[in-house]
């Protein structure tokens, strides 16, 4: 009986015990995704403006980043993600991709390719529009 009366308090601690951790358990599997920014890239002067043909996206040509404006916020496509800020300086925040308008994500192949001679705005003009 000695040794039922053990056993049956060893399955018992074993329970609570397991009952008590079993919620830290959990907390300890979570994942944290965390997307840093972007590298800074400045922009000494204010930059002209170039509309991506076929779209009401405003891009900065001639730059080895890629900021574009649209609805009224900058964007910046670093690595495969989307960051927006309110200036084309930033500071950017990361974007979830259902939040992206939908226009930058259709952005056609090809759209670095803007002509030379497309109008440039200058940011000015770009800014009272």
């Amino acid at each position: 009986m000695d040794l039922l009366k053990r056993s049956l308090v060893v399955a018992g601690l074993y329970c609570v015990l397991s009952v008590a951790l079993f919620p830290l358990a959990i907390a300890q599997v979570r994942v944290d995704v965390r997307v840093g920014p972007p590298p800074s890239y400045r922009i000494a002067a204010a930059p002209p403006m170039v509309v991506i043909p076929g779209t009401y996206v405003y891009v900065i040509p001639n730059i080895d980043a890629d900021i574009f404006f649209c609805a009224g916020t900058w964007y910046r496509l670093f690595e495969g993600r989307w960051f927006s800020g309110r200036s084309y300086n930033g500071p950017w925040y990361y974007v979830p991709d259902p939040r992206v308008p939908r226009v930058l994500i259709d952005l056609p192949p090809d759209w670095r390719r803007i002509p030379p001679y497309w109008h440039r705005i200058p940011y000015g003009e770009f800014r009272r529009n």
